[in-house]
């Protein structure tokens, strides 16, 4: 899986385990285009199959001509842009605001209602209290 950025010119290309992120600022129709070639340089280069269903695309700012070109995965199916989605266990949102990542951690922090206050003060401290701090 070393191989994987090989060809990717102008995106920057991060993995981490099964998780690969290929991303650039884009302020034209012209580095869109760079995007989607650095795509499928990925696609040529890495010698694996990747799950079309679980691509994510996040797009910020205000250009709304570049956000209707539409990026297309190696089948040809299209990237549908998201309002926000989790990366490393942090929900980025398309305003760019940690709004929505608060909002999931205190659902996920009010789920523990009816226990032991010994057992709820341990399930804070472990999975709960991180996502907060």
């Amino acid at each position: 899986m070393t191989d994987i950025g090989v060809g990717v010119s102008d995106s920057l290309l991060t993995s981490f385990e099964d998780d690969t992120t290929v991303s650039l600022p884009t302020t034209s129709a012209e580095e869109v285009s760079c995007l989607q070639q650095d795509v499928d340089a990925v696609y040529a280069t890495s010698n694996m199959q990747f799950n079309e269903e679980k691509f994510e695309l996040l797009r910020h700012g205000h250009n709304l001509e570049i956000k209707e070109i539409m990026l297309h995965t190696e089948g040809g199916q299209g990237i549908t842009p998201q309002p926000h989605f989790k990366c490393l266990g942090v929900q980025l949102s398309e305003h760019c605001s940690i709004q929505y990542h608060i909002v999931e951690a205190v659902k996920k922090a009010r789920t523990f209602t009816s226990r032991e206050p010994e057992t709820l003060l341990t399930l804070w401290r472990a999975p709960v209290q991180p996502l907060l701090d």
